[in-house]
């Protein structure tokens, strides 16, 4: 197993049982295969080539996917166990960067050559991506005050999201210069300080977040100069409206920032929010917001600007046997006064297990397709799902059955 190997998946190709699109399969291997986070960029090659992370012979590696050919290319061979190596491509500097270990690692995407960015000092640990910024001179990072040792205990998806809002270690936000190393602290705080996200096309704006439970959270999400430093509330939660909002995503304009949410509920003993779904966007700077009725569910929702949004639905097991769940990938349109839909796109019955099982929807840069990743099979796998006419879909209803062995009687 070495840097430059090129596996050829076959490509499996069906019809969706509810939409009637032609899905793609990209990946089948003994092990799973997950595209990025759904907020990372993750294209290079002018869209027609992506980065993903997938388990082959026994270790996690970055892995190069064609679209073209289909052809899959190695791109780093990983020791040891440094965990999932979370990476963002820069456009600027043909590279990838992702931590390995206690290293921030940069990635030439055309020779495969590395070299160490950084290194986390002793008393702090690495977490999060490493994002770098949209002129590709700095990566935006963070770094945390490492958890003491306790007794033995085994690690799972969320496992420690809520120690880690209760804990509140000491967490600091850095700026790498990319030609030196030399870092930088632009912010620190003791809290759970997450979801770094540099601006697409702003060179000096970046988004984070206060992490937890969102009913808990008294603003979750917020900018970050990262020339100066400063730092300012996006979407104020103090307007008196009472929302419990997160998930935000830059939109392709890199100057909008999507996100959703519901109202925050009384009993914060629970972090299940009550009562009507919200969608919204706002400039980084909060000019221009808007908030508007969104009665649908989903996990995750992605989008390239306002008009079409696809979200992951839900897990295929249902709270209530089948009828609660919606496995489905969904999309939903405005049509000038109001979010219509939802419309199957395509049927994913993933478990949502970890974040290799996230479907975590996205559209392709010139959106045209959605892809997504599922378990439904062994293994998690890439999807790729033409959208084609939002029209010619069938909407999802309470009627509609989350199996597909089920729609014969319902048809």
């Amino acid at each position: 197993m070495s840097k430059g190997r090129v596996y050829t998946d076959e490509r499996f190709q069906y019809e969706d049982p509810f939409s009637g699109r032609v899905i793609t399969q990209l990946t089948d291997h003994l092990g799973h295969s997950n595209h990025f986070y759904f907020t990372d960029p993750c294209w290079f090659n002018d869209g027609q080539s992506m980065l993903f992370n997938g388990d082959r012979e026994g270790r996690r590696n970055l892995f190069r996917y064609d679209f073209d050919d289909g052809k899959i290319t190695q791109m780093t061979d990983l020791q040891g166990k440094g965990g999932t190596p979370r990476a963002c491509i820069s456009i600027p500097n043909n590279c990838a960067y992702y931590w390995w270990g206690r290293q921030a690692i940069e990635l030439n995407l055309t020779t495969l050559a590395e070299r160490v960015l950084y290194e986390v000092p002793t008393g702090m640990d690495p977490w999060d991506r490493t994002n770098p910024t949209a002129d590709g001179q700095y990566v935006i990072t963070k770094i945390a005050q490492a958890a003491p040792k306790q007794k033995a205990s085994i690690s799972f998806a969320y496992s420690e999201f809520r120690a880690m809002m209760r804990d509140k270690p000491l967490t600091q936000l850095v700026r790498i210069d990319i030609a030196t190393g030399a870092a930088k602290v632009l912010h620190e705080d003791h809290r759970y300080l997450n979801h770094i996200n540099t601006s697409p096309t702003l060179p000096q704006v970046t988004t984070f977040c206060h992490e937890g439970p969102w009913n808990l959270i008294d603003q979750r999400i917020w900018g970050l100069n990262v020339e100066t430093g400063d730092v300012w509330k996006i979407r104020p939660q103090d307007d008196g409206k009472n929302f419990a909002v997160g998930h935000e995503y830059w939109f392709a304009d890199g100057e909008r920032i999507g996100y959703h949410g519901r109202p925050r509920i009384e009993d914060n003993a629970s972090d299940k929010a009550s009562g009507e779904h919200v969608f919204g966007y706002v400039k980084w700077d909060n000019s221009d917001l808007t908030e508007v009725r969104f009665p649908f569910h989903s996990t995750h929702f992605q989008s390239l600007d306002e008009k079409l949004i696809v979200g992951d639905g839900s897990p295929f097991q249902g709270s209530d046997r089948w009828k609660k769940a919606e496995p489905f990938i969904q999309l939903f349109k405005w049509n000038g006064e109001q979010y219509v839909g939802p419309r199957i796109l395509a049927y994913h019955r993933s478990t949502f297990n970890d974040q290799y099982a996230h479907p975590h929807p996205r559209f392709t840069p010139d959106g045209k397709y959605v892809l997504y990743s599922s378990d439904l099979t062994h293994y998690a796998n890439m999807y790729l799902v033409e959208v084609g006419v939002f029209d010619d879909l069938p909407l999802l209803t309470d009627d509609t059955p989350a199996r597909p062995d089920m729609l014969q009687k319902n048809s």
